[in-house]
């Protein structure tokens, strides 16, 4: 084998190893979560709506932020990366370019890593009575047996939050009625939870 074609493959491996690496992490912490039997769902903050445009907007804000982000980051790195080659060229700037690919990857698995010891790590919480705002169906699927979205009003949090309730029927939470939540949360960052059983148990 020559210098070239053994840097070629050397290059190859490093470009596709950390890849292969974080998408084999990924699917090992996944197959791990799905073995969590202990029907907790996240508690996220929610947005409520008072017509179909602002339901539109919620919905697609996160697409048009990342979407934006991800272009001007994009406009910026072809700017800096064909300003760098012009100046120092592609053999010296190779290095660097793999680096910071695999700085890349690692980052991203860091933070799969992160988050998953932030749930393994959950402790439980005050246990509060929060006051239902809203219920909508939420189709059974591929991730889940669906159940009602539950819109609720804490009483320590100003933001209303949303929680799925898997198995249960919207029509069994109308507007007023009080949830009782067991919450737990995360070892950093993050709040769990799920409906308590009838009777405090």
């Amino acid at each position: 084998m020559t210098e070239s074609s053994s840097i070629t493959w050397r290059t190859l491996a490093w470009a596709i190893g950390p890849v292969i690496g974080v998408l084999l992490l990924r699917a090992g912490l996944q197959a791990q979560g799905e073995n969590d039997a202990s029907g907790l769902q996240p508690l996220r903050a929610a947005t409520l709506v008072a017509d179909p445009y602002q339901a539109m907007w919620a919905a697609a804000r996160p697409f048009v932020f990342t979407a934006l982000g991800l272009l001007a980051a994009a406009l910026l790195l072809r700017w800096g990366l064909r300003a760098a080659l012009r100046r120092h060229g592609w053999p010296r700037l190779r290095p660097w370019a793999l680096a910071l690919w695999v700085l890349a990857w690692g980052l991203g698995g860091a933070g799969l890593l992160a988050s998953h010891f932030n749930q393994t790590g959950r402790h439980p919480v005050a246990e509060p009575e929060a006051r239902v705002l809203l219920a909508r169906a939420v189709p059974p699927g591929a991730h889940g047996p669906g159940g009602a979205e539950l819109y609720l009003q804490l009483p320590d949090t100003p933001t209303p939050q949303r929680l799925l309730a898997e198995g249960e029927s919207p029509a069994a939470w109308p507007s007023g009625r009080v949830a009782r939540l067991q919450v737990q949360a995360g070892r950093w960052w993050g709040r769990w939870a799920r409906l308590a059983p009838p009777g405090g148990g």
